[in-house]
């Protein structure tokens, strides 16, 4: 399969180790189209961008960028983290309103909106391990965190990894997806999610995105994994919005009228 762009890639400015112009000539190795530079929200401890604002200077930047790069189209978004069991995002949104791409998704280390939130979502995922009921208890909750920001932030485009460190019930977050029309993310970089989860989600009807979220230079672009897991799923092409095999990067465009796919 062939791709149009790589939605999900992270730069100096969180935790990632390049900047956006390594990014840039990257995605244009493999030949893609669009690339989008997703930067972590402020609330992941030590590694997010350094406050919200930062990510209006950084699309002024690539705005001044772009005119180098006739051949691919730059966009600038955001990696959310969901703070609590409301699915408050960690980014204002005034801000996502002016993002090209919002991805979102529950991450460790990310400071909850309160100590209740906490113990609820964080604290729950650190027993789950001691018991069956401790884990029920923790993917009800990741569950509804995750559910409840889909619902809340219609900002959202991408759910990141689903499950990834916070097991959730993928047939309930699969729904939230397919009404809110968020794209459910097959993530290379972390090889997630598991291929049960995949097939949980198709079935429900979620059209997915097959992203790098990558860090490191070597990493941008690269698609394969989930190129590879899809082929062995004979997942049908139109269901994949940023493969060129398929109709879904039309469909998906419609949405987004700014894209130039």
């Amino acid at each position: 399969m062939d791709y149009y762009g790589d939605y999900h890639t992270h730069t100096r400015r969180s935790d990632g180790r390049q900047s956006e112009e390594q990014i840039i000539a990257a995605a244009m190795e493999w030949g893609l189209k669009e690339v989008a530079i997703t930067d972590h929200g402020p609330m992941a401890a030590g590694i997010g961008i350094k406050n919200p604002q930062a990510y209006l200077e950084l699309k002024e930047r690539i705005e001044n960028l772009q005119p180098l790069y006739p051949d691919i189209t730059i966009l600038v978004g955001a990696e959310a983290n969901i703070r609590d069991l409301d699915g408050t995002l960690d980014i204002p949104p005034d801000i996502l309103e002016q993002l090209d791409i919002v991805i979102a998704g529950l991450h460790p280390y990310t400071l909850p909106t309160s100590l209740q939130d906490g113990v609820d979502i964080f604290v729950q995922n650190s027993l789950r391990h001691f018991s069956k009921a401790q884990r029920e208890k923790a993917v009800n909750a990741n569950t509804k965190a995750t559910v409840e920001a889909i619902y809340a932030n219609p900002q959202i485009d991408i759910l990141s990894h689903p499950g990834l460190y916070f097991t959730v019930d993928v047939e309930e977050v699969a729904r939230a997806c397919v009404k809110q029309e968020v794209l459910f993310e097959i993530n290379c970089g972390h090889k997630h999610p598991h291929v049960s989860d995949i097939i949980i989600a198709e079935r429900e009807g979620v059209d997915f995105i097959i992203n790098s979220d990558a860090h490191f230079t070597d990493t941008v672009g690269d698609l394969r994994y989930g190129s590879e897991v899809v082929a062995e799923l004979k997942i049908d092409p139109d269901r994949i919005v940023n493969c060129l095999d398929g109709g879904g990067h039309t469909r998906w465009a419609k949405k987004h009228k700014a894209y130039t796919f």
